[in-house]
């Protein structure tokens, strides 16, 4: 009985903690990626979202096809920003980066929100035939310094089907 106490608390503290594993979309997925359990999960009109354990990270992932559906994903995502009451403080900046293995177009926004400076970090990364993906990643940098090993898991996650 101690050897398999022993052996369970070794696969515990040598794999990561247990994940949800999502498909974007749900139907005839163009990717899959992976949020830890711990983290609060919700369906949204176009993908995902969720809360870090200590609410301070706001996370999505969200999908589109054809012009019009990026215009409506778009559109929804701007009035998130004014539900939270997140404001610029400057222009968004844009630069390429790569997440998961995948070359995406990120553009962080600076702003503030009701506790202060934060950041909000839209990635949007080409899912083939015409649909995109788009992360979104939202809290200060303090705050995202504290849940970074589960931010840079959540990204290393993200795959293309093809």
């Amino acid at each position: 009985m101690r050897k398999i106490l022993l052996f369970a608390a070794f696969i515990f503290a040598a794999f990561p903690a247990f994940a949800k594993n999502l498909a974007l979309p749900a139907k005839n997925p163009i990717a899959t990626i992976s949020v830890p359990d711990k983290w609060k999960m919700q369906e949204i009109a176009y993908g995902y979202s969720a809360m870090s354990p200590d609410g301070d990270i706001f996370f999505s992932a969200e999908y589109a096809t054809g012009d019009k559906g990026v215009e409506r994903m778009m559109k929804n995502n701007t009035q998130w920003m004014k539900e939270n009451k997140i404001t610029a403080t400057s222009a968004p900046k844009e630069d390429r980066i790569v997440v998961g293995d995948i070359e995406c177009k990120i553009m962080r926004i600076e702003g503030k929100d009701k506790n202060g400076p934060t950041i909000v970090d839209f990635l949007f990364m080409p899912a083939g035939k015409d649909r995109l993906i788009m992360l979104t990643i939202w809290g200060s940098e303090k705050e995202r310094a504290a849940n970074q090993k589960d931010i840079d898991a959540i990204e290393a996650s993200l795959k293309l089907i093809n």
